[in-house]
């Protein structure tokens, strides 16, 4: 079974992913990626019981959910507004304050921003993530307009203070949700880079839920989180520290839960 790293369309004279107009990333040639139906074949050929395959179908979806909260290398992306092929764009608007997914489509695949810097005078500065109740108590003027320097999540927007005066292309760095694998012929990073994890998982709520197969369950889980009795690692840390090796070691990028 292949299992390879997910390619992406990009810009050429940035190097940027492209995104399409939902907000998800368009991908490049990904010859022999795993499959969606590669993976429920091998979750119905390992699972014990009279498992039916919609019932599969649900619990690799649920596996994913579980997931892609959490942030690894491979669904953490930089979105650079303002990129020349991207179908899903983000510049800021002269008096506009809230930026929704009508503004842009890739902030509702976003379970966690990290960093957002904005472009201006051929510079890219940081902004400061603020609470709500800061901006409003800074932002006593709403005709007071400058370079946004502060930004925060608010009512499910994107909220920028001090309200922008003119157009600049905001780069955000963001866990990133992948458009959901419903065809056989489907795939994405949690069948590919991921798979194990999520295929594991998957069996795991089979035996937990569908099963009532509680031995089965919990070794399912020993395969996720380790087994301290036998010395052996889990799945889920693996990945984690695989991670953040390629982040180039502790202090920069770590694998971690993150929420709004």
């Amino acid at each position: 079974m292949a299992i390879i790293d997910i390619s992406y369309q990009r810009d050429p004279a940035t190097g940027q992913v492209l995104f399409d107009a939902n907000g998800y990333p368009i991908y490049g040639t990904n010859a022999g990626a795993n499959t969606y139906g590669a993976m429920q074949a091998r979750v119905q050929n390992e699972v014990l019981g009279p498992a039916t395959m919609a019932q599969i179908q649900n619990a690799i979806q649920d596996a994913i959910l579980e997931y892609e909260r959490e942030s690894f290398d491979f669904n953490r992306m930089r979105y650079f507004g303002d990129v020349t092929g991207s179908d899903s764009d983000l510049v800021t608007v002269q008096g506009k304050e809230f930026y929704s997914d009508a503004d842009l489509p890739v902030l509702v695949n976003y379970p966690h921003i990290t960093k957002i810097l904005v472009l201006a005078f051929a510079n890219r500065y940081p902004l400061i993530q603020r609470t709500p109740q800061w901006i409003d108590d800074q932002s006593i003027s709403t005709t007071w307009q400058g370079l946004p320097t502060d930004w925060a999540w608010d009512s499910g927007a994107l909220r920028l203070y001090p309200v922008p005066n003119g157009g600049y292309p905001l780069i955000i760095d963001a866990t990133i949700r992948f458009a959901p694998m419903v065809n056989t012929s489907d795939y994405s990073v949690w069948s590919n880079r991921a798979e194990r994890l999520i295929r594991v998982e998957a069996k795991r709520l089979l035996f937990r839920e569908i099963n009532r197969d509680e031995g089965q369950a919990a070794a399912m889980t020993k395969e996720l989180m380790g087994d301290p009795d036998v010395g052996r690692q889990g799945i889920l840390a693996m990945l984690r520290r695989e991670a953040t090796r390629r982040a180039g070691g502790p202090g920069k990028l770590r694998a971690s839960r993150n929420y709004f």
